[in-house]
């Protein structure tokens, strides 16, 4: 019974972050793969690359790209990296402009968007000019960013609404759900 009930928490927990994510129809292959899993519930890192998903991000899937100032998660130094902007992520890289592809193994932040995630202006928090975050909401953390300017700190937020907008999933509750 203990493992039934574990697997049934982790496919609970994966249906509301599908749902949030807007994930439904990868929703019937994750569910599958969690039968006969080992391993403790939560014992996954919140952001840990996902193996089914692609190890490589391809030019063709970036929709934004450029160098900001990051916030660094446990020391809180300010340091510069390359962010990469995907349909499916928010990855930082100490290298830029990689070419054709950037390998999810060379990140040195992974933000999914199977995460619900809020975008907004942070410069009272940070006390800098153009500071804008990403608040992960699932566990409240917060990744914080300077853009070189104004314009491209705007940019940046409204390019990562557009993609929370965009999987934002909305369901008639009357409605019943194939998967």
């Amino acid at each position: 019974v203990g493992p039934t009930v574990a697997i049934l928490a982790q496919a609970i927990d994966l249906v509301s972050q599908c749902i949030m994510a807007g994930f439904l129809g990868n929703l019937r292959d994750k569910v599958t793969g969690m039968v006969g899993q080992s391993g403790p519930v939560g014992s996954a890192t919140p952001d840990a690359i996902d193996p089914n998903a692609p190890q490589i991000l391809m030019s063709k899937d970036i929709v934004k790209e450029g160098w900001v100032t990051k916030q660094s998660r446990n020391i809180k130094e300010w340091r510069r990296r390359y962010v990469v902007l995907t349909n499916d992520c928010i990855a930082t890289f100490k290298q830029g402009a990689a070419g054709e592809s950037y390998a999810l193994k060379d990140a040195t932040e992974l933000i999914f968007f199977n995460s619900a995630l809020a975008v907004k202006s942070a410069e009272q928090e940070t006390g800098k000019d153009n500071a804008f975050c990403v608040q992960r909401t699932k566990d409240g953390r917060y990744f914080y960013f300077v853009a070189g300017s104004q314009q491209d700190k705007e940019e940046w937020i409204g390019a990562i609404g557009r993609l929370m907008v965009r999987r934002t999933v909305i369901m008639d509750p009357e409605e019943e759900c194939n998967y």
